[in-house]
């Protein structure tokens, strides 16, 4: 049996955060341990918008932790991790969206980020391939970026193994070990680990190695999907990321392409008891292969980008969120378990929310006072749930339709 002081369960993008952190803090030895390789789960399908505009003043130092820790990391590992600073563009006709924009900046100024006023002409400079109407705002996010999800959860890991943690890899964890009330360690395809502290960081596989303990994380696997044009004149790396309240749509460059995604009106929960190992090859029951959301996408993101009409779509990326009902993640402890943290129901922000959630775990871990409070993010915050329960995957499935920020 081998011995840590704390194993991370998981090698993606908030087990990599929350084990580079935990090395930054010297918590002792430190092992993760992924099923498979590093950064290659749901992280590496991401679409990656790095937004710090958030309608809650307490996430905003969360991604601004994540901008920090992508320069800490490239000093590490003597590397960029390919982060483009473009700016992202909020562009809003109806007045039931103009107002939430506005509301977006307010906030944003207030926390002392940079917004910036357009009108439509210089909008459409800054974004040739985006239509607006006369009546419609636009705000501009000048420091916001985008980055390529693998390039970040890689990073984290690379950058925690140069500080000392251990990984190991194609090493699955069967369960989470338990004696009384206290976690001991974890069983796995490799032998048994023990560990003061064990950290469940396995994305949307996190719910079921917890619920096998009793605990039903609040948060429920919901499918996020994004498309990718052909190559396109119109479109440049250099351009602003969009995001378009009344289309349900956001749009990023992809090198000279366009990638999409759109807030369907019905998003696709799946149980975590159906989920599979591994997400490549994956069929949703459910539109399998998002055209049903992607015809119900198109008349409203045509009135802002008349092109899609007629381009041609060369990809298709479909992955695995966990949403929580009220937008928060599930971070901390539960008062009746010791030796156990949760680092999961990232809502969609995961790539974005990363520093911020590996930072704030991490000081948990190692009985710090953390840079944010954790209270928003407990996993007792809705009671005693059933994860598994269909009007709970549908309750969750609705936060990410009503989704509004990147």
């Amino acid at each position: 049996m081998q011995t840590a002081d704390v194993i991370v369960i998981g090698g993606g993008v908030l087990g990599g955060a929350v084990a580079f952190y935990l090395a930054k803090q010297n918590a002792g030895r430190v092992i993760v341990l992924e099923r498979h390789s590093v950064a290659q789960g749901n992280s590496s399908l991401a679409a990656g918008l790095l937004t710090r505009g958030r309608f809650k003043p307490y996430l905003i130092p969360m991604v601004l932790e994540t901008y920090q820790a992508i320069q800490e990391i490239e000093v590490i590992i003597g590397s960029s991790l390919g982060m483009r600073q473009t700016g992202c563009l909020y562009a809003a006709f109806s007045p039931v969206h103009q107002k939430e924009v506005r509301e977006l900046v307010s906030v944003s100024s207030q926390m002392g980020l940079r917004t910036e006023w357009l009108d439509i002409i210089e909008a459409s400079r800054r974004v040739p391939w985006l239509k607006l109407p006369r009546r419609a705002i636009a705000a501009f996010m000048p420091e916001d970026g985008y980055i390529d999800g693998y390039s970040l959860a890689s990073g984290y890991i690379k950058a925690a193994k140069r500080l000392g943690v251990e990984i190991h890899e194609h090493t699955e964890v069967l369960s989470i070990c338990k004696t009384g009330q206290r976690v001991t360690g974890v069983k796995t395809t490799k032998g048994d680990f023990s560990a003061s502290l064990v950290i469940d960081s396995a994305g949307v596989w996190a719910g079921m190695l917890a619920y096998e303990l009793g605990i039903g994380f609040p948060m429920a696997p919901v499918r996020s999907h994004y498309w990718i044009t052909v190559e396109y004149p119109l479109f440049s790396p250099l351009q602003p990321f969009v995001i378009l309240p009344d289309a349900r749509a956001y749009a990023r460059p992809e090198s000279h392409r366009l990638l999409f995604g759109f807030r369907e009106t019905q998003s696709v929960a799946v149980s975590p008891r159906d989920l599979p190992k591994k997400m490549n090859g994956y069929v949703f029951t459910q539109d399998p292969h998002g055209w049903e959301s992607f015809l119900d996408g198109v008349p409203e993101f045509s009135k802002f980008f008349p092109l899609i009409e007629e381009i041609k779509i060369s990809t298709y990326i479909k992955g695995l969120s966990n949403y929580t009902p009220d937008g928060n993640f599930v971070l901390g402890a539960l008062p009746s378990l010791d030796g156990f943290l949760a680092a999961t129901g990232c809502a969609g922000a995961g790539i974005a929310m990363s520093g911020g959630i590996g930072r704030l775990v991490a000081e948990l871990a190692t009985g710090r006072t953390p840079f944010v409070d954790a209270a928003p993010h407990r996993i007792d915050r809705f009671g005693s749930i059933d994860p598994c329960d269909p009007a709970w995957l549908q309750r969750c499935a609705d936060a990410r339709s009503a989704k509004i920020t990147g």
